[in-house]
């Protein structure tokens, strides 16, 4: 078997060169290409956040709050506060900015639980006056009053 001779003609001669730059261009445009393409992936902006949707029916909140245990399960006896023995804190709820509403949960008398806003009365005589993180100051009689949450794992 003979070995063919590699051998071009003056005119493939010719095309050479040109080959060599087109094939030199082609590499740079896709060069060009890849780097635009990271630059643009790194670059591009966070896709935004989903929007969560914040219960504002007082109610409804209640019930989230009391299904769920969030601030301990109350005992059995009467609660450890200064407050009248007729009325229980099973939560609260305190404002985070100037100007939100601050609420708490209340249990009047051994009734069902009732979100009462602050500012709002909680029996006639008896105002809701203060809700911070872990207790509430209630207003009786001219007289501040202190409920405080029952320690969190304590049944």
């Amino acid at each position: 078997m003979t070995a063919w001779p590699l051998s071009f003609s003056p005119s493939s001669a010719a095309i050479m060169p040109w080959l060599g730059r087109a094939a030199s261009i082609a590499m740079l445009a896709l060069l060009a290409w890849l780097g635009a393409d990271i630059y643009w992936t790194l670059s591009a902006a966070e896709s935004p956040r989903p929007v969560t949707s914040v219960e504002t029916d007082p109610q409804r909140a209640l019930q989230a709050i009391s299904t769920r245990h969030l601030f301990g399960v109350a005992p059995a006896g009467p609660a450890v506060s200064s407050a009248p023995a007729d009325i229980r804190l099973n939560g609260a709820i305190a404002a985070q900015h100037p100007g939100q509403r601050a609420y708490a949960v209340l249990v009047v008398e051994g009734k069902r639980p009732q979100v009462v806003r602050e500012g709002e009365d909680v029996l006639p005589g008896i105002t809701l006056q203060r809700v911070m993180s872990r207790q509430v100051e209630l207003l009786r009689g001219g007289q501040t009053q202190i409920l405080s949450l029952p320690e969190r794992g304590k049944p």
